[in-house]
């Protein structure tokens, strides 16, 4: 029988890759070297249109403390790896996973869609490792952008196609029995 962590876990791992594959997409056809087993990206490469929209500032949610620490042991939830994470670089690896989350949110709120939030979240990230040592796993993010739209920008939700949205409630559904939510 299953556990409600390794419930939640699989499932945002499931989501994650959903989003993945947006992201896989929407960078078709850019200029990568084929069979390259890992590609640096100075700078993020989107589809989607260049605008108004994608130079507007970004604005963080507006959370309370407890949503924010809602959101953090909901991510420890969905990922065991993360908790280690968050136990070995203390409050380092606790702003660089809300900030992670939050701006995913700001980059969604602001436009431009879903693939180019994750693309500039990665890039992001990618440019503070040696600071926050976050690690730079699909599992990791995908638990991130998933949890962040469960809890910290939960209309956002309509921008992912219905079977992930589907596959957002799940998770969201595991992780009420993973321990308590406030």
């Amino acid at each position: 029988m299953e556990t409600a962590r390794g419930s939640a876990h699989r499932l945002a791992v499931s989501v994650g890759l959903i989003l993945a594959v947006a992201v896989g997409s929407a960078s078709c056809g850019t200029n990568t070297p084929s069979g390259s087993a890992t590609t640096t990206v100075s700078k993020p490469v989107s589809t989607a249109p260049v605008g108004p929209a994608l130079s507007a500032p970004l604005s963080a949610p507006k959370t309370t403390p407890s949503q924010d620490a809602e959101y953090l042991s909901d991510v420890a939830k969905a990922d065991p790896a993360l908790v280690t994470y968050l136990q070995q670089q203390g409050n380092v690896g606790l702003r660089a996973v809300l900030t992670d989350g939050s701006a995913f949110c700001a980059f969604l709120q602001r436009g431009g869609g879903i693939d180019n939030a994750l693309l500039e979240v990665a890039a992001g990230a990618n440019s503070v490792e040696a600071q926050t040592h976050l690690p730079s796993t699909v599992t990791t993010f995908n638990t991130i952008e998933a949890v962040a739209l469960l809890t910290l920008c939960t209309s956002e939700q309509r921008l992912v196609p219905a079977p992930t949205q589907a596959k957002l409630h799940s998770l969201g559904k595991a992780l009420d029995g993973a321990g308590q939510r406030a």
